[in-house]
């Protein structure tokens, strides 16, 4: 192959990947309700096709979760309640989105619940 079209093709694919990339999931936080000793969230369907999931990352200071990136807790639906939560705490909380290439977003803006 010509080397223009190599470097076509390599910039096709960097194009790709950035795209799949740690965009955004969404500019608004998660809706964040207090359940009994848990919070569940809700939030808006991203509107991409290859979207297959979402992850949930929490924890007690704002952007360090207790969860690394890439291990979120997993969900299909559009909603996830996080359970067994230490109470008189603030937690908070993001969502990523995933796609069907093993693509992960950026985090969401953060939900801010304190669990009585």
């Amino acid at each position: 192959m010509p080397r223009v079209v190599h470097l076509l093709l390599l910039l096709a694919t960097v194009a790709l990947i950035a795209s799949c990339g740690k965009s955004a999931v969404t500019s608004s936080a998660p809706s964040a309700v207090p359940t009994n000793g848990g919070v569940r969230l809700q939030w808006n369907p991203v509107p991409e096709q290859n979207v297959t999931g979402y992850r949930v990352y929490y924890g007690t200071a704002s952007r360090t979760y207790l969860q690394l990136y890439g291990q979120g807790l997993a969900s299909t639906a559009t909603t996830f309640t996080v359970t067994d939560l230490a109470g008189t705490r603030r937690y908070f909380f993001a969502v990523t989105a995933t796609n069907s290439l093993g693509k992960e977003s950026g985090y969401s803006d953060e939900a801010i619940v304190d669990v009585p």
